[in-house]
């Protein structure tokens, strides 16, 4: 009892100091995130690259069999043994000690990068101006002429939409964005298809990123016009962007400095469906549309009535876990976060003169 007490404790103080450390972002940012992540992620993440499958998903099912296995254990012995109390008491014991070490495996290899100073401290001085409803509107006019110029050239170009071809050229173009944000430089691997793809899409979730085996992973059912921009996101995670508005940040910039028309259609495309979501249903609005391209309108559609089939209590439930997750992790917002990335790229827009 009272070496279990010990290790408790013990593990109960680590807890503690890790929660400490995220008080402050100055030294997570570069003690943390800009060392001691990138070092342990960069050099793990070679090793589970090498797999071609997703090692995440095979000890997610290892990981729930055993909690249904030593729940059924308990129960059988709380039937069948006199010593119920003491059961019940190691049972307990160990679901709190297992959530500890979970706790500080977690906040040790990735967790801790929640707390690091966000990037949109960089366009602080952009931020001064508030945003109002006619920045948002010159930013969906921007992407709109850009998705449009693109539309036309990519009828006259072979375009591969293949996952693991688009997913090999955007591992490639994340490069690009290295000479703007330098302190993300690190070593990356490709982002691997979820074998289970279709329960994914019934929990309405196009990639999940694993910290435990810093694997980026991607449901590759999506519509193909998602795969570039999603795969881009998943790897902003694995290089320690742990925000949701900042992960679709660099995956747009990505998107949008690649030479294959394609991808930087997929940016284009999956940030104007976030821009279109904050906009008011008015005049102003059906004007923006009127000048999107007949085909886009149509993926549009496509799109938005792809997800809709998969839509139900199972998917509710998905995004009440996501929001209380990302809640739990520095994100105020929720599952709203995502759409933050309005906010970031006209601060980001701002900064380059173009609304």
């Amino acid at each position: 009892m009272k070496n279990k007490l010990i290790f408790l404790l013990c593990i109960s103080v680590i807890a503690i100091l890790l929660k400490l450390l995220s008080l402050s972002k100055f030294l997570v940012e570069n003690f943390y995130s800009k060392f001691i992540y990138k070092k342990l992620a960069g050099g793990l993440n070679k090793l589970s690259g090498k797999l071609s499958f997703s090692l995440g998903e095979i000890l997610i099912i290892i990981f729930a069999i055993i909690i249904i296995l030593f729940i059924i254990f308990t129960i059988k012995n709380l039937i069948t043994e006199k010593e119920r109390l003491k059961i019940l008491f190691n049972f307990l014991y160990s679901i709190i000690c297992a959530a500890i070490i979970v706790y500080i495996i977690f906040m040790s290899i990735w967790g801790l990068n929640y707390y690091r100073m966000p990037i949109i401290d960089n366009y602080s001085k952009y931020m001064e101006k508030q945003i109002y409803n006619e920045d948002i509107y010159s930013l969906a006019e921007y992407l709109i002429k850009d998705i449009n110029n693109l539309k036309s050239q990519i009828k006259y170009s072979e375009i591969n939409t293949n996952y693991q071809a688009l997913n090999r050229m955007v591992e490639v173009d994340y490069k690009n964005i290295f000479e703007e944000f330098n302190f993300l430089n690190m070593n990356y691997s490709r982002t691997k298809p979820i074998k289970s793809s279709k329960l994914f899409l019934y929990l309405q979730i196009s990639g999940i990123y694993n910290p435990f085996t810093f694997e980026s992973n991607v449901n590759i059912l999506i519509p193909y016009v998602s795969f570039p921009f999603t795969v881009a996101h998943e790897i902003s995670h694995q290089i320690g962007i742990s925000y949701e508005d900042e992960a679709n940040f660099l995956a747009y910039l990505v998107c949008s400095k690649s030479e294959d028309l394609f991808i930087r259609y997929s940016g284009d495309f999956e940030i104007l469906l976030y821009i279109l979501s904050e906009l008011n249903r008015d005049e102003d609005y059906g004007y923006l549309i009127s000048n999107l391209n007949e085909e886009t309108k149509k993926e549009i559609k496509e799109y938005n009535e792809f997800w809709r089939q998969y839509s139900g209590d199972l998917s509710k439930i998905s995004e009440k876990v996501n929001d209380t997750y990302l809640k739990a992790n520095s994100q105020k917002e929720g599952v709203k976060s995502y759409s933050r990335v309005v906010r970031l790229l006209v601060y980001y827009y701002r900064s380059k003169n173009i609304i």
